[in-house]
């Protein structure tokens, strides 16, 4: 609704334009009547009104002086419209010099005056259409400003400089990376709410699962603004956690006095995105942090070669012990995040290499395991240690099934398809039909190879799967079960406690990260 005040000396002149006109049809509300010019501009400073009705005539202050007066005071956003008993000439040119188009004649005519709130109405929309346009535009800029601040000043012109940081005018800033899981639209929307919720604060720069804030604050000294920052981040984290953005992980840069040093808080940030990579915290401070120096030696590579020989040749223990050794010795000698990932990427490539000089097509390896490490989604080291383990063991067990389909075998054929749909439902009687053989041929001559009949192995490659879900994820035990292929989650339950000896919410607390 458009906020209204009547403005008039007649009681019964402000009591006709309450009654005669659907001032609510047309999206007006009266807030206020005065009866002279001083009160109305009392009132309008209480509470701007979008819309002032105001009488010619009037003592103390009349209506002229009262739009003039209300010009002076910088009212430029609010309409006015004039109403008079006397036709008279020259108070029409003199309301047109102040800006006044709407005249309405004594006693007032309410076709005509719901007509004219009608023009006015448009009027009003237009201009919050501009209004929202304009804002919109400028908030555009300013992120466009911050965003170079912190990584390019020498693009940013001086006139560009004096202009916008005017509109920037705290006395503390501070850069916040956001990490996460989730639909970046959704995630983007709750972070630029709660963003709004503060006086000055920007969403400047947006990946698949991450994004970049500018975070401006008032305060007199730097404890208050530390205070004002973590209060600040905790609702954000509450926001996002409460409307389902998952795994979220925030680093907070320095606070700077000047926006000029806004790089200085950028560069921090990244820095303490380091630090989240090797712990198990969700959000951590610059403040509460010793940056350290890290490594980018590339000697910390050196045992991709002995992962990937043993990853071809060796045994599956020892390949998992050879993993695990070398990030702790990447936790050890504090390798950059950077390094881990060229490390793991390096050993990712060699294994689905291996597989297509097999004549394997590794696409399940690569949409499944492979994609996941090699977009850098992970938050913190273990994540990383976990998947790239998983991996190697499962591009093994392929590897191992590729070789037997080279050296013939309506088995080691059926082995691999197993491997890859494993989540799906079969029958020996289909997969038979399938590769065109006897079934009852088809699980004896399995069992004789492998030790294990063909659904028997499907379980067991169900139960791997849902393990490391278990340990990885926080979904529910009946969504892991669905997801493993299964439809009835009791049938899960069994065949998991047979396996475990224990129940799945036991092996979570038992095995979670």
């Amino acid at each position: 609704m458009y906020k209204v005040l009547l403005v008039d000396d007649e009681p019964y002149a402000i009591e006709g334009l309450q009654l005669l006109i659907n001032w609510e049809k047309y999206g007006f509300e009266i807030r206020g009547v005065c009866a002279n010019g001083e009160e109305a501009i009392r009132m309008m400073e209480q509470d701007r009104p979008d819309l002032v009705v105001t009488d010619i005539r009037m003592p103390v202050m009349n209506g002229l002086e009262l739009v003039e007066e209300a010009r002076r005071l910088e009212h430029e956003s609010v309409l006015f419209v004039i109403t008079s008993g006397y036709s008279d000439f020259n108070y029409a040119r003199q309301a047109i010099r102040l800006g006044v188009s709407n005249y309405l004649t004594k006693p007032v005519d309410s076709t005509e005056a719901e007509d004219m709130l009608v023009r006015l109405r448009m009027q009003l929309q237009e201009r919050e259409t501009q209004e929202r346009i304009r804002e919109h535009a400028n908030e555009q800029r300013i992120k466009a400003f911050l965003s170079a601040l912190i990584k390019d000043k020498q693009n940013i012109s001086e006139e560009e400089m004096s202009e916008i940081r005017p509109r920037l005018n705290k006395s503390h800033w501070a850069y916040l990376r956001i990490a996460f899981q989730g639909d970046i639209q959704e995630v983007c929307s709750v972070v630029e709410q709660t963003a709004e919720e503060t006086t000055c604060c920007y969403v400047i720069d947006r990946t698949r699962d991450s994004l970049g804030l500018v975070w401006g604050e008032e305060t007199n000294n730097r404890n208050e603004t530390f205070e004002a920052i973590k209060a600040f981040t905790q609702r954000l984290m509450n926001n996002m956690q409460h409307n389902g953005c998952g795994d979220i992980h925030i680093a907070v840069g320095l606070t700077v006095n000047k926006l000029e040093h806004l790089s200085e808080s950028f560069r921090s940030a990244q820095e303490v995105g380091r630090y989240l990579f090797f712990n198990q915290e969700h959000l951590l401070f610059a403040e509460d942090i010793q940056l350290e120096n890290w490594q980018f030696d590339p000697e910390t590579l050196s045992e991709v070669d002995h992962i990937c020989d043993l990853l071809e040749n060796g045994s599956v223990e020892d390949l998992s012990s050879a993993i695990r050794s070398a990030f702790e010795l990447f936790v050890q000698m504090k390798a950059a995040p950077e390094i881990v990932h060229i490390f793991s990427t390096h050993i990712i490539f060699r294994g689905l290499s291996l597989c297509r000089e097999l004549g394997g097509e590794p696409n399940a390896l690569m949409n499944e395991l492979a994609s996941g490490i090699l977009e850098k989604g992970h938050r913190n080291i273990e994540e990383v240690a976990n998947n790239l383990e998983h991996f190697c063991l499962q591009c093994k067990s392929a590897l191992a099934i590729f070789r037997e389909r080279q050296m013939g075998g309506i088995q080691a054929t059926v082995a691999e398809y197993v491997q890859m749909h494993y989540r799906e439902t079969f029958t020996i009687q289909e997969l038979a039909e399938r590769f065109y053989v006897n079934p009852v041929h088809l699980g004896q001559s399995f069992l004789r190879k492998y030790g294990k009949g063909v659904i028997e192995v499907v379980h067991d490659l169900r139960m791997e799967e849902a393990k490391r879900l278990l340990q990885q994820t926080n979904q529910t035990s009946s969504a892991i079960a669905e997801q493993v292929g299964y439809r009835s989650y009791q049938h899960f339950l069994r065949h998991f406690e047979k396996r475990t000896a224990m129940k799945p919410v036991e092996y979570r607390q038992k095995y979670a990260n």
